[in-house]
């Protein structure tokens, strides 16, 4: 364990060729010298390593370095010779785009049709030109419904096929206005005079830039004259919402009659997102005054979804799950809510229909699905035990071994690369015998991403690994909590990756952030050093105090504590109840964050799995998850402690 870790260390730290260059020379010194351009190295190196794993990298890397004037029997040879390698995708990925940038239409087709995995917006762009190129009549249309409806800056790859769309009948001036909307409401100003230039109107960048600075103002000599107008006006009564959704309703209200129906309706919509979002009870009540009456997207369905959940309006909650696409229907969570609501119809069996389904995984929605269907029910296959022939699958896959050796070389950032890929579609027997090969070695992350994939055969012991048990048990003990929970959030942060690091600078085991390891340091009265975040013992030390501390602080409730370690004491208490209990479920369902409603699902589905696992009595996920108790008003945390909001990152809505 100790060797494993320092390497990790040494990696982290840039170090990893001192360590590394004893067990594979030829390797490192072909990365250096392609990282100080000696091709003629890397070409000495390519052919000492012809018998290696790793060999496949300095023909890569050569290649690479021509790939802007390579030919097709320069290129043509390492693509079939290593195909299905990642390092095949990449370069075919790199060759692509070139070509798409040279419109080397024919050989840009028959490159694309070879690739394995969702290819990159820019290569989806130069695929719609390569089609109008060769006469695809659909073509325009499905540029239409993939590229046409966002706000976000498109890569320039696409500016051609956006170009021959804008010049066509596929294109109408409804699409043009529809994305002008959305252009707005997401504050793309710059997309937004674009589009309206195109539909003859003008608006300066002065104007647009005053209206966000002070829409209060812009709305107290508001003109409705134009479409453009009226765009504007439901443009800075969300603007408005933002800091004073009050003062936006009161607005809105007045000046509907001269918005007319849709625009009223839409900007109704918009405050009700807004207040949704701030879990405002008034957010139903403001959405259903745009019921009919314009359009609803599936992410403005589900924020409605939530708020008829909170509010226990099972018949909305169904009829609003009706109205999802079939694929956003089709999600886990929906499915399960919509069998709660048939339930409350008293349509008992359609709901274990789809409850049935759902108990066949062993995932949050399976596990609750299974406390409704009766009985407690266990896994439903029992553990599977690797062979030898699996095994052999596994030592003999080029791919794993390359994976294993570069992370046995302290390379992580190939290593995870080439791992991910190798498993991509792989069979469950397979991915188990990886699991154990990277258990072995030391690597969680990746044992525990490999195992998590069965589809069929199952392994807990590695879907669930518990390394540092030694440490955690004795932490989790002294504190009085629930180890099985603890593991539930440690598998969860960093999957037992010792040296990890978010992209906030959360760090360790427990992903605590330097500000937090030292309050809780000096709280414990232990000497803080920067260090220490990435030591286990110190780590879980530190995490397991903080995540008491939080526990406490809300009402010894789990899933309050399990959601104030991602976003916060503060944001979780703001998502209570205000006067009333609430099922601890419809409380997950409803945070508006979605990094901490997906977090806190995984930690307490993990902490079920984990109780089996240490061969505790298991205690359903219903049971685990409890009720949400009313806000205590007068529970406050003292604001100089480091104590969450400041320190976890949390997604935007």
């Amino acid at each position: 364990m100790q060797a494993g870790f320092w390497r990790g260390v040494i990696a982290a730290l840039g170090m990893a060729v001192s360590l590394s260059a004893v067990a594979n020379p030829d390797f490192i010194l072909a990365r250096e010298a392609y990282r100080n351009g000696d091709n003629r190295t890397v070409a000495e190196k390519a052919e000492a390593l012809s018998r290696d794993p790793l060999g496949i990298y300095p023909r890569y890397w050569l290649l690479t370095r021509q790939v802007e004037t390579a030919t097709p029997e320069q290129m043509l040879p390492f693509l079939k010779y290593y195909q299905g390698a990642w390092l095949v995708e990449k370069l075919r990925s790199e060759w692509l785009a070139v070509l798409g940038r040279k419109g080397d239409w024919p050989l840009f087709r028959q490159q694309y049709a070879l690739l394995l995995d969702t290819p990159s917006q820019d290569l989806r762009c130069y695929s719609y030109s390569a089609r109008l190129q060769a006469g695809d009549s659909k073509v325009l249309a499905e540029a239409r419904d993939t590229l046409w409806m966002t706000a976000k800056d498109l890569p320039s790859a696409c500016n051609a096929i956006l170009d021959s769309l804008q010049a066509s009948s596929a294109l109408t001036d409804a699409d043009r206005w529809a994305r002008l909307r959305l252009a707005l409401l997401a504050n793309a100003q710059g997309l937004a005079r674009h589009l309206a230039g195109q539909l003859g109107r003008t608006v300066s960048a002065s104007d647009l830039q005053a209206l966000v600075a002070n829409p209060a103002k812009y709305l107290d000599k508001v003109s409705t004259d134009s479409r453009l107008d009226r765009e504007l006006a439901v443009f800075a009564l969300v603007r408005l919402a933002r800091t004073d959704v009050d003062g936006a309703a009161a607005r809105l209200e007045r000046l509907q009659l001269r918005l007319g129906d849709e625009p009223s309706a839409a900007a109704w919509q918009q405050l009700g997102l807004v207040a949704s979002r701030k879990l405002d009870s008034r957010a139903l009540e403001w959405m259903a005054k745009s019921d009919g009456r314009t359009g609803w997207t599936d992410e403005a369905i589900e924020s409605r979804l939530r708020m008829a959940l909170r509010a226990e309006n099972w018949e909305l909650v169904l009829r609003s799950i009706r109205q999802l696409s079939d694929a956003a229907r089709q999600q886990r969570s929906w499915q399960y809510w919509e069998a709660r609501a048939l339930e409350v119809r008293k349509a008992a069996a359609g709901a274990n229909k789809i409850f049935a389904t759902l108990s066949l995984d062993d995932d949050y929605y399976g596990l609750l699905a299974r406390d409704r269907l009766g009985p407690l029910m266990g896994p439903t296959t029992s553990a599977y035990s690797i062979t030898d022939e699996d095994r052999r699958l596994a030592s003999g896959h080029d791919g794993l071994q390359r994976a294993l050796t570069l992370n046995r070389l302290g390379f992580r950032t190939e290593a995870v690369r080439e791992w991910n890929w190798s498993i991509r579609g792989a069979d469950d027997r397979l991915l188990l015998a990886a699991a154990e090969a990277a258990n072995e070695a030391g690597w969680y992350d990746r044992a525990i991403y490999a195992a998590d994939r069965t589809k069929r055969l199952h392994n807990y012991n590695l879907r669930y690994l518990a390394p540092y048990r030694e440490v955690t048990r004795g932490y989790a003990q002294d504190l009085k909590l629930d180890e099985a929970w603890v593991y539930g959030l440690i598998r969860q942060e960093s999957r037992f990756v010792a040296v990890a690091r978010s992209s906030v600078g959360a760090g360790g085991l427990m992903q605590v952030m330097p500000a937090t390891a030292q309050w809780v340091a000096n709280r414990m009265g232990i000497k803080y050093h920067a260090g220490m975040v990435n030591e286990v013992g110190a780590n879980v030390q530190l995490g397991t105090y903080y995540m008491k501390h939080v526990l406490e602080s809300l009402s010894n409730q789990p899933v309050l504590a399990t959601a104030g370690y991602n976003a916060g004491p503060g944001r979780a208490r703001a998502w209570q109840p205000l006067d009333a209990p609430m099922e601890a479920a419809i409380y997950v369902e409803s945070i508006p964050f979605f990094e901490t409603r997906d977090y806190v699902k995984k930690v307490m589905a993990n902490a079920v799995a984990y109780s089996m696992t240490f061969g505790e009595n298991r205690l359903a996920l219903t049971t685990r998850l409890g009720v949400i108790p009313p806000r205590n008003k007068q529970a406050v945390i003292d604001s100089s402690q480091m104590t969450g909001d400041e320190t976890m990152q949390v997604a935007s809505p």
